[in-house]
Parts: C-alpha cells; sequence; structure tokens
C-alpha cells in the first residue's frame, strides 16, 4: 500500500511538472509576441537612438491595423524599450532582466558594436532569439566562437574601407598615391576591428600609414596623437570615434596646426547634430551614408518608401531630418514582425526558423540572411559615400559615391571645404 501511494505521488508530480512547462514553452498558453529592445537613449550613442520610440511606435501602430496571428491565435503585441545609457555593463544586465522578468520571445540588439556585442553574448547565453543591426558584421562576429540564435544585418568593415578609400580619391588621394593616412581609432570592439582592416588594407593599396596606436576612448588628452600627425604631415584622417572622443582629438589636430586634404569618419559624423557642435570644422567632413530618403527601398511590410518614411518623420518631429539609425531602427521593428508572421508557433526554436528564413524588402534594402562569417548569419547591407556639405547655412549629407551600390542616386559630388583639402 506505501509504495503504490509513493507511486501515485510521483505520478502526480510528473504531471504537474509536464503542465508547468507547457505553460511556459507550449505556444497555445501565450497570447502576446513580447520583443525586448535596448536603445542608447542617453549617453555618448544617444544621437544613434534617436527615433527608437517613433520607430516602435509606427510598427506598433501598424500590428494594430495588422493583427498578427500565430498558430491560429491571434496576438498582442508589445515592444518593451530600455535605456542602456550607451553603457556595455548596462546593455547585459538590461537584456538579462527582459529575458529573466519580463519574458520576451525575441531581442533587438542594435546601435554599434560597443551595444550589439553585449546584448547579443546573453540572447545567446540563454537562447532566445535575437535580431540585430547597425554594427558592422567583423567585430560582432569575431566576439564569440559559436551564434545559434544570432542574425545580423548590416556591412562588412571591407566594404567601409572601400567607401572610404573611394572617398579619399576624391580628395585627389587615390591608390598608389603614396599618400599618408593617420589612422584615429579607440581601443574599444568597433575600433579595433576598424583599425585590424584598415592598417592591413592601407599598406595593400599603396598608402603610407602613420598609426599612433588605439587610444583609451574617453581620452581628453590627444596632443601627442595631434603632434605625430603634424610632425608626419599626413594627407587624410581616417577613423571611427564616438562623438565626445573625436570632438576632442579634432580639436587637438586642429589646434596642432594640422592640415590634410581629406577627414573620413564614422559614427561621430553620421548625424546633423553631432557634426553641427563642431561649427564650421564639419564643413567637409566625409562619412558613410547608410540610408537616405531618396533611396529607392519601400517595405514589404508597411508598403511605405523611404522618402514617405522620411517626410512622416518629419512632420511628427517638428521638421527635423530622419537621422540614418532610424532607419536600422524601423528596419530591426520590421524583421522582428516578418518572423512572426510565418513562425509555425510561439516555440522559440520556430522564431529562430522564422528569422533564418527571412526574405524581404525593407526600408534600407532586401533583407536575407545568406551569408556567413565566423559562424554568425548576416545579410550585406548597402553603403556609400557621403560629405557634410553646407547647404543655406546649413549642413546637409550629400551622397557624393555609389561605386558599391550604383543603384542609389547620387545627391551631389566632392567639393572642397573646412575639413578638406586644406593643405
Amino acid at each position: 500500500m506505501k509504495k503504490r501511494l509513493i507511486a501515485l505521488v510521483l505520478v502526480l508530480a510528473l504531471a504537474l511538472s509536464s503542465v508547468g512547462c507547457g505553460a511556459n514553452s507550449g505556444s497555445s498558453k501565450k497570447d502576446t509576441i513580447k520583443i525586448g529592445y535596448i536603445n542608447p537613449t542617453t549617453g555618448p550613442l544617444a544621437g544613434n537612438g534617436e527615433g527608437c520610440d517613433w520607430a516602435v511606435k509606427q510598427i506598433t501602430d501598424y500590428v494594430k491595423e495588422n493583427p498578427i496571428t500565430v498558430d491560429g491565435k491571434q496576438m498582442d503585441f508589445e515592444v518593451i524599450v530600455y535605456d542602456s545609457e550607451s553603457d556595455a555593463n548596462k546593455c547585459s544586465e538590461l537584456t538579462q532582466k527582459l529575458i529573466e522578468e519580463d519574458e520576451v520571445d525575441m531581442i533587438i540588439a542594435i546601435q554599434t558594436p560597443n551595444t550589439v556585442i553585449p546584448v547579443v553574448d546573453v540572447a545567446e547565453r540563454y537562447e532566445v532569439p535575437c535580431i540585430a543591426s547597425q554594427a558592422p558584421i567583423d567585430p560582432v562576429a569575431n566576439s564569440r566562437e559559436e551564434f545559434n540564435w544570432t542574425y545580423l544585418s548590416f556591412y562588412t568593415l571591407d566594404d567601409v574601407y572601400e567607401s572610404q578609400r573611394a572617398l579619399w580619391t576624391a580628395a585627389g588621394c587615390g591608390v598608389n598615391s603614396g599618400a599618408k593616412v593617420g589612422t584615429l581609432f579607440a581601443n574599444d570592439a568597433d575600433g579595433t576591428a576598424w583599425h585590424t582592416i584598415f592598417t592591413k588594407r592601407l599598406v595593400e593599396d599603396g598608402y603610407e600609414l602613420v598609426d599612433p596606436g588605439q587610444y583609451p576612448s574617453g581620452t581628453t588628452d590627444f596632443t601627442s596623437l595631434a603632434n605625430t600627425f603634424k610632425e608626419e604631415d599626413i594627407d587624410i584622417i581616417a577613423g571611427t570615434n564616438i562623438p565626445p572622443d573625436f570632438m576632442n582629438s579634432y580639436n587637438a589636430i586642429i589646434s596642432a596646426g594640422v592640415e590634410v586634404q581629406g577627414v573620413t569618419m564614422g559614427k561621430c559624423a553620421l548625424l546633423e547634430s553631432d557634426v553641427e557642435a563642431l561649427g564650421d570644422l564639419a564643413d567637409g567632413i566625409m562619412t558613410q551614408v547608410w540610408w537616405a530618403p531618396t533611396n529607392p527601398y519601400t517595405s514589404a511590410l508597411t508598403g511605405k518608401s523611404s522618402s514617405e518614411l522620411a517626410e512622416q518623420y518629419a512632420a511628427d518631429n517638428d521638421g527635423r531630418t530622419m537621422p540614418q539609425p532610424t532607419a536600422y531602427a524601423y528596419e530591426a521593428l520590421e524583421l522582428a514582425v516578418t518572423a512572426f508572421q510565418n513562425t509555425k508557433s510561439m516555440d522559440k526554436e520556430d522564431i529562430r526558423d522564422a528569422i533564418a528564413n527571412i526574405d524581404t524588402d525593407t526600408i534600407i534594402g532586401h533583407v536575407k540572411y545568406d551569408q556567413e562569417m565566423n559562424g554568425l548569419p548576416y545579410a550585406r547591407t548597402v553603403l556609400c559615400g557621403g560629405q557634410w556639405q553646407r547647404e543655406d547655412g546649413q549642413l546637409k549629407l550629400k551622397i557624393i559615391d555609389n561605386s558599391l551600390h550604383p543603384e542609389i542616386p547620387l545627391t551631389g559630388e566632392y567639393i572642397e571645404g573646412n575639413a578638406t583639402n586644406s593643405k
């Protein structure tokens, strides 16, 4: 009798355990899609995070009008956004919170390697599907040995190098010209990845490399670096930096009397608000252009074209120009919704498979995860070269090179400015 009672208790315990597991993982028990989004709303990368809430509202409103059905059930839809404060440690903590406390079904990792890599690490550790965007492929792919849950859309650093090389050529410093290129890279994940590619390819292309070494991000005294550039009489400054680092380094370089034919900068020269802070020194700075209202792309999900989206942003934000990163915030959410529209169930493996099978047009171009680097599946997105030019007293980013993607229309041509051809 005692043995039979023990056996009955064990059976009941197993049954209850099975029911509990079904409630947590079975698609039939879940009625809300939850997406976790880590955004640098404040801190040094806040410019990159601008427009996140607007993009979330656009996609959330779309889903309200076009509900998602998963496994025969109409689902509620929620995007939970946390501010990382541009801090990598905060990224990790908040991603863990999204997974453990908010029980999200998907993570969005976005806005430079500094804030993408820590989010991806936590998503991979907890085995949660992750859509990553707006971080060069190389530093993310090299950040860990294995990827089972993450899919990234952006460009490679070879693309960046070739785009910047085209801009140097426009400034009169083409391949095998012997021009001296001074590099400006922090010792963070992004800077290290860029440094590796640029220092190798510059020498291969016949440039004279002037590499003062990577500096600790947050440095305020760039006197030594500026003096090195002055002594070497460099022709080009090339790098990628957060805005405060570039502001401090560039002011030191100008104060040292360094004169160059071109300045090409990633990250810190993408946004009008960042370059305006430099005043007249910003006129002529060259950078990457990932997205522009003139790009010939339309979202297959919402039907919005690039120009329509830019017009809507301006109408909703007191006439402000839509920042490039906002297009990628929109794109990441487009992809998330597309995945949930096509998942077989709310089981995480099915959601992951739906991401892997994405093959769609977005506001930033076609996305299909058909390439791989170090085990990381990625979709390669478009990249052009731009230059900040004064137009009616305001700085405007003009697309002056489309050699990597001729389908993107040019919006200007290279001109000399305060940051270029001052030698």
